[in-house]
C-alpha cells in the first residue's frame, strides 16, 4: 500500500483552488523524505457564487465555514502526503475555531470575491517517523485583506481502535437516551431568514424551549436529523455526524438566540468567533439536540460591545444525546450596526 498518496481536497465541495507546499528546510523538497516537523503551505480558491450551503445566503456576509472546511480538507491531505499518515487511518477533528479580526472584508459587494489561507501544521505524537496527530493554525485573507485566523487539531485512529470508539459513543448515546426522562415539545421550525438562509432544506435546527431556570435563561433547540445527515462534505467520509456540521448548528442557533435573547436581527447579524471541543462521536440517527446559555459580561446585565462599539452576544453551547454531552462550543454573534 502507497501511504504517501492522497487525493486533493475535494474540488466538488469547495470549487477551483490551488495549495502550495512552502517547504522550511531543503529536506522538506523530497517528498519521501519529509521531516516530521512543522510545514507551511497557502490556500487560495474563489469565494463560491453558486453553492447548495455557501451561498444560500440571506445576509451580507461571507460564511465562517467555507474557510475552516478549507483547513480541513486542507490538513487531511497534508497529512496523507507530506506526514506520511496511513490513508486507512481514520481523521477525528479534536478540537476547532474560527474568528472574524475585519469585518468589512466578510460583507459582501455583489463580486466575485477570492479567499487565502497562509496555513502552519505541526505534527503530533510521533511514532516511527508518522505522526498520529496533526495541528493547523491559519490566517485567512479576503481579497487580500487580513480578516480572520482559524485553527484545527486532528486526532488519526487505526481502524480498530476507530471501530471501538465507534461502538462505545453509539452504545453510550443509545444508554444515555433510554434514561432521558425529558421529551421536548415540538415547537416548529424556523423560517430560514432567521437562520440566515433561504432554502429551507438548509434549516437544521428547530425552534427553542427556554428550559433554564430564573437565573439562568437556557435556550434548547431541537436538530432535525435528516436534514442534517444530508450535510456532506466528502463521498467517502465516515458515516458519523461531521465536525463542520456542529459550526453550521453553532451559526443557526447563535442567530436565534441572539435574536431571542437580545433581539438581534438576523439579516444583520453575523457569527463572528467559534471555538469548538469535541468529546467522541454523535452518531446519526440518534436525536441531538444544542443548549444555549449566554454569558453575560459585566454585573449590569448589558450586552457586550466589540472594539468599533457593535453589540456582541457570547454564548456557550452544548452539543448532547439524551444526557452525553458530544461538543462544547463558545460562540459570538455580532451584531452590525
Amino acid at each position: 500500500m502507497d501511504t504517501f498518496t492522497a487525493p486533493s481536497p475535494s474540488p466538488s465541495f469547495l470549487g477551483t483552488h490551488h495549495l502550495v507546499h512552502r517547504p522550511a528546510s531543503p529536506e522538506a523538497f523530497l517528498l519521501k523524505a519529509t521531516a516530521p516537523t512543522r510545514q507551511n503551505f497557502a490556500f487560495s480558491a474563489e469565494l463560491p457564487e453558486e453553492h447548495g450551503l455557501f451561498r444560500d445566503s440571506a445576509s451580507s456576509y461571507h460564511d465562517l465555514l467555507f474557510p475552516v472546511e478549507s483547513l480541513r480538507q486542507t490538513m487531511l491531505f497534508a497529512a496523507r502526503r507530506y506526514f506520511r499518515v496511513p490513508s486507512t487511518w481514520h481523521p477525528v477533528v479534536a478540537s476547532g475555531s474560527a474568528e472574524i479580526t475585519h469585518l468589512d472584508a466578510w460583507r459582501r459587494d455583489g463580486r466575485q470575491a477570492g479567499i487565502s489561507l497562509e496555513l502552519g501544521m505541526t505534527p503530533l505524537d510521533i511514532v516511527g517517523g508518522v505522526p498520529h496527530g496533526l495541528e493547523c493554525e491559519a490566517a485567512v485573507s479576503i481579497d487580500g485583506r487580513r480578516c480572520g485566523v482559524a485553527s484545527a487539531r486532528l486526532a488519526f485512529l487505526a481502524q480498530g481502535v476507530y471501530r471501538s470508539h465507534r461502538e462505545l459513543g453509539r452504545r453510550q448515546s443509545e444508554e444515555s437516551l433510554a434514561a432521558w426522562h425529558w421529551d421536548p415539545l415540538s415547537p416548529g421550525r424556523p423560517l430560514p431568514e432567521q437562520v440566515g438562509h433561504r432554502d429551507s432544506r438548509n434549516v437544521l435546527a428547530g425552534l427553542p424551549e427556554h428550559t433554564g431556570t430564573a437565573d439562568h435563561d437556557e435556550l434548547t433547540f431541537p436538530i432535525d436529523a435528516g436534514a442534517a445527515a444530508e450535510l456532506r462534505f466528502e463521498a467517502d467520509a465516515p458515516d458519523d455526524v461531521p465536525p463542520m456540521l456542529f459550526l453550521e448548528v453553532s451559526r443557526q442557533v447563535g442567530l436565534l438566540a441572539a435574536a431571542e435573547l437580545r433581539g438581534f436581527v438576523p439579516s444583520h447579524a453575523v457569527l463572528s468567533r467559534w471555538q469548538a471541543s469535541f468529546r467522541g462521536f454523535a452518531e446519526p440517527g440518534l436525536p441531538l439536540h444544542c443548549t444555549v446559555r449566554e454569558r453575560v459580561i459585566g454585573t449590569d446585565g448589558r450586552v457586550g460591545r466589540d472594539a468599533a462599539g457593535r453589540p456582541v452576544v457570547e454564548l456557550r453551547l452544548s452539543f448532547l444525546q439524551g444526557s452525553r454531552v458530544v461538543a462544547r462550543v463558545s460562540a459570538s454573534v455580532l451584531q452590525d450596526c
